[in-house]
């Protein structure tokens, strides 16, 4: 059985009233197809679907390459608010807006609540499944069919190469060999 949009998107407005500092939320694959979402008409989901991808790479290689592990949680700091990316299980990130001068402990604590709540759902009904989109996962069909190179491209976004990610680390004096053996 697959979750309902109706019910993910519940969830995520009762995050956003109960964390008036969060303005955005989704529920959105690591592929960038959007399960569900709570955002504000000046947000498009396709850009949501282009940073939740980048983030989730370049989330996904720092974490395996520097910490071990799975990603669990991202947190971006910009000029004008934050962005908060948090794991829902292995194929699913739940993504938010954040204001710039928001009380990060509050909505860190209410992120807490609204992942548990997400991960219940996760346990009991399939939220995401890669082998076959139906329309119910989609409020919009423009998002049914997203394609990650086209998304990247269009808001520009370059992910590096994992050459790229080990230049940077060395440039930053971090030895990428050193990482590995210390965790041999």
């Amino acid at each position: 059985m697959v979750a309902s949009p109706e019910e993910i998107r519940r969830i995520l407005k009762d995050l956003q009233a109960s964390t008036p500092d969060i303005e955005a939320s989704a529920l959105v694959s690591t592929d960038g197809a959007i399960i569900a979402s709570e955002l504000p008409p000046e947000i498009e989901e396709a850009k949501i679907s282009a940073v939740t991808i980048a983030m989730v790479f370049l989330g996904e290689k720092s974490t395996k390459n520097l910490a071990g592990g799975e990603l669990k949680q991202m947190h971006v700091k910009g000029d004008n608010g934050h962005i908060l990316l948090t794991s829902i299980g292995k194929k699913v990130m739940l993504i938010g807006k954040v204001r710039e001068n928001a009380k990060m402990r509050s909505v860190f604590l209410n992120l807490k609540k609204t992942e548990g709540k997400l991960a219940e759902i996760a346990k009991r009904e399939v939220l995401y499944d890669e082998d076959s989109f139906s329309d119910d996962y989609f409020s919009n069909k423009k998002t049914k069919n997203l394609d990650r190179n086209a998304l990247l491209k269009k808001y520009k976004i370059k992910l590096p190469s994992d050459e790229m990610i080990l230049k940077i680390l060395e440039n930053s004096g971090i030895n990428y060999k050193d990482i590995r053996r210390s965790k041999q």
